[in-house]
């Protein structure tokens, strides 16, 4: 029978950097930072007041593409899901083959169930709102408790994305789930001596989220994008019990941009984003230059 599988190796989200307050040096100093902070602070509540939020000059470097009402024309436009497909038709499985000791049937059975798995654990509902059972049932009997037990201490951004509950800003399902990636397969045999198919998923999936005034930020902005790497394993069925016939998964690796880590270590999605000190900061894009990139390794990215 397979090993329960790994726990997943999670590199998630960017580092946090805490900025250093310089104090002003004699009263005139003192007197006039005071003032100049009274100037900006009504300049602040004047913009809110007339529907504009305030922004460092480095947030307009890289404007979006607006309507004639200043509405932004796409979440996803100018960023690189703009280009990937949306939900189920992102996974494109390979042409079935016998491979080693399995039939040409046995593989297009067991990529059928693997991309059942992808659907019910990246894009439906129910596990994006903290339902797991339609994933589990996926799973070969044996597998699902030590998953179940993953789900649950919060070690399963590798092959399952949940949103976070109550989440500030909110996912946004009517702006669709686009995704990208790469499916193949080999035979091979585990450690404990059981021949099993590995089906190797490496994909990109991109969310959105209703991040407020949009059009003040770059493109990509309110976007989390989660890359993983999952080897989900189908044992030979005449080297296992019945119970342990199906789907296991191998290992999963992920990285994890622009979404909170206090989030993260319990599993969940959510958007990097303060909205007491939103209107002062822009929130962080994605790094396109390493989650997107050709050359990424699975797990790449900054820890939490």
């Amino acid at each position: 029978m397979p090993r329960r599988p790994r726990r997943e190796r999670l590199h998630l989200g960017w580092e946090r950097h805490s900025g250093k307050l310089l104090g002003g040096v004699g009263l005139l100093l003192v007197v006039g930072f005071l003032g100049f902070l009274g100037t900006i602070g009504w300049r602040f509540v004047d913009n809110v007041n007339r529907g504009e939020v305030t922004l460092g000059a480095r947030a307009t470097e890289a404007p979006r593409q607006v309507d004639a009402d200043g509405n932004t024309l796409g979440v996803y436009l100018d960023t690189p899901a703009e280009h990937f497909a949306e939900g189920e038709r992102a996974i494109v499985l390979p042409a079935a083959r016998t491979t080693g000791p399995f039939t040409q049937k046995q593989v297009a059975d067991a990529l059928s169930g693997v991309r059942a798995a992808l659907v019910e654990g990246r894009l439906n509902k129910d596990m994006l709102y903290g339902d797991p059972k339609p994933f589990l049932t996926r799973l070969a009997p044996d597998a699902r408790a030590g998953v179940a037990d993953d789900l649950a201490q919060g070690g399963s951004l590798g092959y399952a994305t949940r949103i976070r509950r109550n989440a500030d800003p909110g996912f946004v399902p009517t702006d669709g789930i686009r995704a990208h990636g790469t499916i193949e397969y080999t035979a091979t045999t585990t450690d404990d001596g059981v021949r099993v198919l590995a089906i190797t998923t490496r994909f990109i999936w991109v969310y959105s989220f209703d991040l407020f005034q949009a059009q003040k930020y770059p493109p990509g902005a309110e976007l989390v994008t989660v890359r993983d790497e999952v080897t989900w394993h189908f044992p030979h069925p005449d080297d296992v019990r019945a119970s342990s016939r199906g789907l296991w998964i191998g290992s999963a690796v992920v990285t994890v941009a622009n979404a909170p880590c206090d989030a993260m270590k319990q599993g969940h999605l959510a958007l990097e984003y303060d909205p007491i000190t939103a209107p002062l900061r822009r929130p962080k894009p994605g790094p396109t230059s390493d989650i997107y990139d050709p050359g990424w390794q699975p797990g790449d990215g900054e820890s939490c």
